[in-house]
């Protein structure tokens, strides 16, 4: 913090030397309450990263910023892997809520590394989750689940209203992926058959909807699809992405869920297993950049189709408020189960992204007209700027 120094003159006090001395008070506080300071906590020794660690680091930084508003607090997560599970009963592992420092403060959470930090949430509740958040940064760090949220196989009969599907080995079943909750998001689209990147057809590959899945023995498993006479275009031993949506609290949760707030960053920052995270009620001022959002690990060698049963960063949502000045730049969005990016009455800018293989969309602009886009590379998938956000009859109508 800076400081002054006040030499009282020697000379008795007039009216002017008062006003003077007054004046330099008031200079020197002044110079006091500028001085902010980053501070730089160090979780893992201080708390230990796990949900109620982190939560006491939180909940110290806020008691520092009710005295020292516009001091920046950095939050260090060393290099590991940490399970940050939360309780089922909470709303998120980490909660943010009313975290709100002074117009030049922040809360800081920086790994040391997209590759070398890695949390590990609750496979059941929202990751990250906050209510009236402003002036908060993650960076350098990877944010995944235990679990795998996806699964895939390989035909072994097509027929009307059916698929049969002998699931790859290690994957979960469609019985471990199945949202009973939800009678939507339920979907399925051919990939080429890759061990290391399989890759999402464009041409005659509708997602097809399913809606209760059957063991067969071993591991095949048949999927009725919601369209009891189609017959789905496929052919024997061509490989199936396989994707139940979560997102609800007891259901999957979010990567992230912020209701309501400003200034919020995601900096380097991967996500595999859960990759959507939704900024909702008219929340502005986002900037997320260099990201990642990507597939998991191979399992027995078999690269996964999907990342994740759902996409990726939503900025907004269909009912909210409008939102304005956000940023989603240099990022590298791979194989989202929905749209990869998103924006709902929104402006801002998608720039200089690397997007393929998404599910529904590439970028999805709803309502959106002014959001600038540029400098993007889209492969396999396509943008939407309507002014609704429904998605067309054939997704391949917005690949050009």
């Amino acid at each position: 913090m800076s400081s002054f120094i006040f030499n009282r003159p020697s000379a008795p006090t007039t009216a002017r030397f008062r006003h003077i001395a007054v004046a330099a008070l008031m200079a020197g506080a002044l110079s006091l309450s500028a001085g902010a300071e980053t501070l730089r906590w160090n979780v893992q020794k201080q708390y230990g990263i796990t949900a109620d660690g982190i939560r006491k680091a939180i909940q110290a930084a806020k008691e520092h910023f009710s005295k020292e508003p516009n001091d920046t607090i950095v939050l260090e997560f060393d290099e590991g892997t940490y399970k940050v599970e939360g309780k089922d009963t909470d709303d998120g592992s980490i909660d943010l809520s009313g975290v709100n420092p002074g117009p030049d403060g922040r809360l800081v959470f920086k790994g040391a590394g997209m590759e070398k930090t890695v949390l590990v949430f609750n496979n059941d509740i929202h990751a990250i989750f906050g209510r009236k958040v402003f002036h908060v940064t993650m960076a350098d760090m990877h944010m995944t689940r235990e679990k795998y949220t996806v699964s895939q196989g390989l035909v072994v009969e097509a027929a009307a209203g059916k698929v049969v599907l002998d699931i790859q080995e290690g994957f979960p079943t469609p019985a471990d992926i199945f949202n009973p909750t939800s009678d939507q998001g339920r979907f399925i689209r051919r990939y080429t058959n890759s061990k290391e990147d399989p890759q999402l057809v464009v041409k005659d590959n509708v997602q097809l909807a399913w809606r209760e899945a059957k063991p067969l023995g071993d591991r095949l498993w048949q999927l009725d699809l919601v369209k009891k006479n189609l017959v789905p275009n496929y052919q024997k031993g061509e490989l199936i992405g396989i994707k139940s949506k979560h997102g609800g609290k007891g259901h999957g949760g979010q990567a992230y869920w912020l209701m309501e707030g400003s200034d919020f960053i995601f900096q380097s920052v991967k996500w595999t297993q859960k990759t959507r995270g939704v900024f909702r009620g008219g929340f502005d001022k986002i900037q997320i950049l260099d990201c990642v959002t990507d597939r998991a690990a191979p399992i027995a060698g078999q690269t996964p189709c999907l990342a994740s049963p759902d996409g990726g960063p939503q900025i907004g949502q269909p009912w909210d408020p409008p939102t304005k000045g956000n940023i989603v730049k240099n990022c590298r969005f791979i194989a989202s189960g929905d749209d990869a990016v998103a924006f709902f009455h929104g402006t801002g800018e998608v720039s200089g992204c690397q997007i393929r293989d998404a599910f529904a969309r590439g970028i999805l602009l709803s309502d959106s007209p002014d959001v600038v886009v540029k400098d993007n590379t889209l492969i396999r998938c396509g943008v939407q700027n309507t002014k609704d956000y429904k998605l067309p009859g054939d997704p391949a109508d917005l690949v050009k």
